[in-house]
């Protein structure tokens, strides 16, 4: 189906059979897109390992809502980069290491 390849922004809701959760998974990667999704299960904990399975920038589970200070942003071409929170702050920094040897005095 074309709603579940692409990238939909809206009030839409793709629902799809499925027999197992890998399978589930498989059907929410499907797609070049990876904005947000959303895991519904009777068990939270089996829910959150769902979600972490889920190639998605945001995952609720059970309804969950990100809060104003969470990190914003998609995977694959939905985007690169986080908005909001500490994440968005490495979008400006840049990582070096530095390596040092210090000479031997021939103090001990």
């Amino acid at each position: 189906m074309q709603v579940a390849r692409e990238e939909v922004l809206g009030p839409v809701l793709a629902a799809m059979p499925f027999d197992t959760e890998y399978e589930a998974v498989a059907l929410a990667d499907a797609t070049e897109y990876g904005l947000a999704g959303a895991v519904w299960c009777g068990d939270a904990a089996r829910g959150m390992a769902l979600a972490h399975r889920i190639e998605a920038g945001q995952v609720a589970v059970n309804g969950g809502v990100m809060g104003v200070e969470t990190p914003f942003g998609g995977y694959k071409a939905s985007g690169i980069g986080r908005e909001k929170g500490i994440a968005a702050l490495y979008e400006y920094t840049q990582l070096k290491t530095v390596g040092v040897t210090l000479p031997d005095h021939g103090t001990n």
